[in-house]
């Protein structure tokens, strides 16, 4: 039985280990590292009968006997966490962003050569069946060669992002970190993994914003007009998104833009367009990209779990159903299935260390190009 032991067991970790890697099998919860160990083990103790749990990831690393290391820790620890695993040489599994600065980016890349095929990040929209299947059509010359990517998130979750700790975007690194991470591997992955020559962005701030003081939380807001309070959310929402702990997304210290746009030259001089939106609720949320070549288009949406390819040179419209069962579209499923073979030394990371800091790398030009109005260089 492998033995697994977890640096920060939040929402995401707790959901990959219970949700995807327990259900495998061949994998045991070993020992846990948290703060809040004592709140953990009173609430999971039961279900995790043979973890011990730490204060500190140094306690657990110097006292266990691990096979592999789970880190999602906020954005701003992923790095110091990683490089302490390191030490170790025990295979991980990393939450994204791997950075959120550049002097984070320079330490990571220290321990590539040692860690990097040892390293699983957290990028499962790149193995989702729905982008495997895309990267072999376009592979297979179906399009012909690539003009132009179109892609886009329009978030329809977003709440998140202005209410709670998302919104310091100092734990994050902000929203280009904490989504564009994703999309921007995603396609990269699609178009071959070399990463562009050029970026450029801009980023708007024009709805979550405003003069309400810091601080302020949604329970002690007097204003029954304003739409972000619970008492004008449906039922759903307000079990989604409230507690008494939730802030006012229309104060001074709220962070995080409401949109970006990031544009990327590659190599060949294609070049991707790629757009986020947090504002959009409900029906609104779309999240995808269209993939247009010489001899056809194709098109798909993660939330319809649809591919649409349109031959240039006919009138064929063909339209694939891909479904998929689990969440980020079922990628969950194989990275966790990988970090377990990775673990048994039976296998090489998918989605690699290298791959992690060439998507933060993205991230960060964009965020410097939105600041500056330049465009920035990335290698």
């Amino acid at each position: 039985m492998l033995k697994l032991g977890i640096i920060g067991y939040g929402v995401r970790t707790s959901y990959v280990w219970q949700g995807t890697m327990r259900p495998i099998g061949g994998v045991e919860l070993a020992a846990i590292a948290d703060p809040k160990w004592e709140k953990i083990k009173k609430e999971k103790g039961d279900e995790l009968p043979n973890c011990r749990y730490y204060a500190t990831a140094e306690e657990m690393l110097e006292n266990e006997k691990l096979d592999g290391v789970m880190i999602g820790t906020r954005d701003d620890l992923h790095t110091k966490y990683a490089l302490l695993v390191a030490k170790y040489t025990i295979p991980l599994f990393l939450e994204k962003p791997v950075a959120i600065t550049d002097e984070q980016l320079a330490d990571l890349e220290t321990i590539v050569e040692q860690m990097n095929d040892k390293t699983v990040v957290s990028f499962p929209l790149r193995m989702s069946k729905i982008v495997v299947k895309i990267k072999e059509m376009i592979d297979s010359g179906l399009i012909g060669k690539v003009s132009q990517v179109q892609a886009y998130n329009n978030v329809y979750y977003a709440r998140c992002y202005y209410h709670n700790w998302y919104r310091n975007d100092s734990f994050t690194g902000g929203l280009y970190m904490t989504k564009a991470t994703h999309d921007l591997n995603y396609i990269d992955f699609i178009l071959g993994g070399q990463g562009p020559e050029t970026i450029a962005s801009m980023e708007s701030k024009v709805i979550f914003k405003g003069d309400k003081p810091a601080g302020l939380k949604c329970k002690d807001c007097d204003d029954k007009e304003c739409l972000e309070n619970p008492v004008n959310l449906s039922e759903a929402d307000k079990k989604l998104y409230w507690d008494d702990s939730v802030g006012c997304s229309f104060a001074v210290d709220t962070g995080n833009h409401d949109s970006a746009t990031i544009m990327m030259m590659y190599e060949n001089g294609m070049h991707v367009v790629y757009t986020q939106n947090f504002v959009a609720r409900h029906a609104a949320g779309k999240r995808g990209a269209r993939f247009i070549g010489f001899k056809g288009t194709i098109e798909f949406d993660f939330n319809t779990e649809t591919i649409t390819y349109i031959d240039h040179f006919s009138e064929k419209v063909e339209n694939i159903k891909v479904s998929e069962a689990g969440a980020h579209s079922g990628g969950d499923y194989l990275l966790a299935k990988n970090f377990i073979d990775v673990m048994a030394g039976t296998d090489n990371s998918i989605a690699s260390l290298a791959e992690g800091i060439l998507s933060a790398k993205m991230c960060l030009r964009a965020r410097t190009s939105a600041q500056t109005h330049t465009f920035v260089k990335v290698k």
